[in-house]
């Protein structure tokens, strides 16, 4: 997909965005990028994993390049739920947060909310599972708690 294309998906998703969550439509595009799933498992993952996009603050969004962003709407709202990450980033949502565990925390339940909120507003029978983190922030707050 070209990137014109993307841009254009991109900000039809920001409006979506705006309209579900109240955050701004922010004043630049993040870079995206449509590759091999390959090279978002090496930037991820450094091996082969689960994944079909992520955001990265300084890099922008990396999208599987078999996701159907014409046709599917799951697959669209996967590239919200990105973007939501952008926003979030860009507006400062959680970066008050003394403990980085818990703002990624609260940040990715707020991004799998945001898009299952899309995908109902689009009548999708499909929804983002968020198993969310099993584990605890203590040790990452014990560390903050010294600093």
């Amino acid at each position: 997909m070209k990137i014109d294309e993307l841009q254009a998906i991109a900000a039809d998703l920001f409006a979506a965005i705006h309209a579900l969550s109240g955050y701004a439509v922010p004043a630049s595009m993040p870079g995206i990028e449509a590759v091999p799933l390959s090279v978002m498992q090496q930037k991820v993952c450094g091996k082969p994993c689960a994944i079909k996009a992520f955001y990265h603050p300084q890099w922008g969004v990396y999208l599987d390049e078999t996701l159907d962003l014409k046709e599917s709407d799951f697959d669209r709202s996967v590239f919200l739920h990105e973007l939501v990450h952008h926003v979030q980033n860009t507006g400062g949502r959680f970066e008050k947060m003394p403990v980085s565990c818990e703002r990624n925390q609260l940040a990715e339940a707020e991004a799998y909310r945001i898009q299952n909120l899309y995908l109902a507003r689009v009548n999708s029978p499909r929804r983002a599972l968020y198993m969310g983190w099993t584990g605890t922030c203590a040790e990452s707050r014990t560390a903050a708690e010294k600093d």
